[in-house]
């Protein structure tokens, strides 16, 4: 005797589509964001705007003067009117006086998409394989894993087909040039 008929299946499978659906139309209206977009009254101390995005939560990136093209990568532990202090991500320590600070770049989430779209493409490798070998022993364990493939192709394709939110420029130092690493 089937656990669920047919037609419970069908239901449940169509509900599951249309939720999938709608989840996507409604992260596809979002507005953009308008992180990185200077205020007029912040135009002449953007060392000040940068303060505001400067979070454990974020990660920014700093060039340095010495450096410039090089991006050091930022958890701020504080940011005050004279340094930064931050944690890199091997929990190392690092001050930047504000007078060797070239340039402050809010990270963008390039890297995180890069890494759900793997991991997602990864699980429908896997689900799709778990089909395959359970079809024959256990179909409903495969049609568990047939919907998890379902919903791994679904999570990848979406990641894969939305605009990343690039890097963006919070801080330059006085005559340094706007250069495309910069962001």
């Amino acid at each position: 005797m089937p656990l669920l008929s047919q037609q419970t299946l069908r239901r449940l499978l169509a509900l599951a589509t249309l939720t999938l659906l709608s989840a996507t139309l409604a992260l596809a209206q979002e507005p953009a964001s308008t992180i990185g977009s200077k205020p007029a009254a912040a135009s002449e101390d953007n060392w000040t705007f940068a303060q505001s995005f400067g979070s454990p939560k974020r990660k920014l990136f700093v060039a340095t003067k010495a450096h410039p093209k090089l991006r050091h990568g930022c958890h701020v532990q504080s940011f005050t009117l004279d340094q930064i202090v931050c944690r890199d991500d091997l929990a190392v320590i690092h001050t930047y006086k504000r007078e060797n600070v070239a340039a402050v770049i809010l990270a963008g989430d390039s890297e995180l998409r890069a890494r759900v779209f793997i991991g997602a493409n990864a699980a429908l490798g896997a689900a799709i394989w778990g089909t395959i070998v359970l079809a024959p022993v256990c179909p409903p364990c495969a049609a568990a894993t047939a919907f998890g493939a379902f919903v791994a192709f679904a999570v990848g394709g979406v990641t894969g087909y939305t605009d990343d939110v690039p890097d963006r420029l919070l801080y330059l130092a006085p005559g340094q040039p706007r250069r495309p690493s910069y962001g």
